[in-house]
This record gives structure tokens, sequence and C-alpha cells, in this order.
């Protein structure tokens, strides 16, 4: 199993991440992830 990610956007209060994974030497993806975090303020 192997995985690629990427960063899609970096503002000043969110992050916007992808993850691609794939098995073996498949060159097609078995799973596709967005995630999206939330920068805590500072304090």
């Amino acid at each position: 199993i192997r995985a690629q990610s990427r960063l899609l956007k970096l503002g000043k209060s969110l992050v916007v991440g992808e993850v691609f994974i794939y098995s073996g030497s498949d060159p097609d993806p078995i799973a596709h992830a967005t995630a999206t975090y939330s920068i805590p303020p500072k304090s």
C-alpha cells in the first residue's frame, strides 16, 4: 500500500488536503480522501 497526498489550499484559518491510496504497483487509486482542518486561533 502506498499513499500520495497534496495540500490543496492553505488559508489563514483552514487547510484543505487530499490523499490517494494505491495498492501495490496498480496505477489506479483504491481510495481517495479529502480533509479540512481548522487552524486554532492564537491565544
